[in-house]
């Protein structure tokens, strides 16, 4: 019995580092609600949030999470939500334009 509350003590202290973990290459997270984004968490330029907002307000995005992370030193976009492919690329375009030493001096979320 002691050995079981122990492994679920531990569990219990090691999920919050394994979050934190899975979250440290994360640059910036957007939530786009009927054309109009929102910034979750992170940092972003002014001008990379204008630009990913326009292309949100264009293509009407809705009930979707745009999270930026660091792969290989560069920024990838994830989108979880329903997309189309053109506006996930066009979004991917915004993103490419900046490096990321931009986005990572950019605004911190208010």
């Amino acid at each position: 019995m002691s050995l079981t509350v122990g492994l679920v003590i531990m569990l219990l202290l090691a999920l919050p580092l394994a979050w934190a973990i899975a979250r440290s290459n994360e640059l910036f997270v957007l939530r786009a609600r009927k054309g109009k984004l929102d910034l979750v968490r992170g940092r972003l330029p002014q001008a990379l949030f204008r630009e990913l907002a326009d292309v949100a307000e264009r293509q009407r995005l809705d009930d979707l999470e745009v999270r930026a992370v660091v792969e290989g030193g560069v920024p990838r976009l994830l989108v979880r939500g329903q997309i189309s492919e053109a506006a996930e690329q066009q979004l991917r375009n915004v993103l490419g334009r900046f490096k990321l030493t931009q986005i990572r001096t950019g605004k911190l979320r208010a």
